[in-house]
């Protein structure tokens, strides 16, 4: 095992997860993989395609845009870092990318939802504890 998955989604507490992770990194002498998930485009492609192709690249220049300022933190603890960009269901894509062998765990931020919430709007960082082979940290 030699890396830490981060989940990173530009919300204040996905960078305070980012701050969390590479910290237990650079404990750890880990390197970190920090993940941002864009959502499926759900247009039929026929019809749509100019409008999906705007919709990815928007998505991927988001994407991007978070990663960078994510890597500015993961460099000031002095900790390599590698981009990912995934498409799908968050929970399940970081899921997924974390049964890589040279996964430790996931790190990711959660906003504070109460249980109501979460049961209304869903949480990635619930979904996470319950689906991840590995273990998931979940900074508050």
């Amino acid at each position: 095992m030699t890396s830490v998955v981060i989940a990173v989604d530009g919300s204040a507490p996905s960078l305070t997860g980012v701050e969390q992770g590479c910290a237990l990194a650079k404990a750890m002498g880990f390197e970190v993989d920090l993940v941002c998930v864009s959502p499926p485009v759900l247009l039929p492609p026929a019809a749509y395609a100019d409008t999906i192709a705007k919709i990815e690249e928007a998505n991927r220049l988001t994407a991007n845009d978070t990663l960078a300022r994510a890597e500015k933190v993961a460099s000031g603890f002095g900790v390599k870092s590698s981009r990912v960009v995934l498409s799908g269901a968050p929970a399940e894509a970081i899921a997924d990318l974390a049964l890589d062998a040279r996964v430790w765990g996931v790190v990711v931020g959660a906003k504070g939802h109460s249980a109501l919430s979460r049961v209304m709007l869903g949480s990635v960082a619930d979904r996470l504890v319950h689906i991840c082979s590995k273990p998931v940290l979940v900074v508050r």
